[in-house]
């Protein structure tokens, strides 16, 4: 009799375990987020003038990512190749293929940097303080004049 109350018990117990550990796991995950969505905003609040819309093809030769990668991306860049403003969201297909955005979008930071470094003073302290950030599957890029306040409206689709 004492084995049985024990058994129950037992199965209660991990019964209750089991469902609020079901429970938690959920609260980590991103909102879904609409990359195209969040790129007009940025563009409404500091646009590019004369800007190109990145297709997936020059997702690859400018960064490097493959489409494959990618669930779906928004990036506008100055034309001219001399201004400082250059804008990338990536919602990845999962969290390795996340970090490899990410790495492909440093690598790119990089290269802007020591691209203006010596030439253009002025654009090179707007690529200085640029950054690229991983929030789960998504991954952005963003150098512009204006960088606190885009990051600030980007942040703010996933704060919702």
């Amino acid at each position: 009799m004492k084995r049985k109350i024990h058994s129950v018990l037992l199965l209660v117990l991990t019964t209750i375990l089991a469902v609020c550990a079901a429970g938690c796991s959920g609260g980590t995950k991103a909102a879904d987020v609409d990359v195209t969505k969040v790129m007009s905003a940025l563009l409404e609040k500091a646009p590019i003038e004369g800007s190109i819309q990145l297709t997936e093809d020059d997702m690859l030769n400018f960064y490097g990512i493959e489409g494959d990668k990618m669930e779906a991306f928004a990036a506008d860049l100055a034309a001219d190749g001399i201004t400082a403003k250059e804008i990338v969201l990536v919602k990845a297909k999962d969290e390795d293929s996340a970090k490899d955005v990410e790495t492909k979008l440093q690598n790119r930071l990089e290269a802007r940097r020591n691209e203006f470094n010596n030439y253009l003073p002025d654009q090179y302290a707007i690529v200085e303080k640029s950054e690229v950030k991983r929030d789960g599957v998504y991954v952005r890029l963003i150098i512009s004049p204006q960088q606190e306040e885009l990051v600030e409206l980007y942040n703010s689709y996933f704060s919702a």
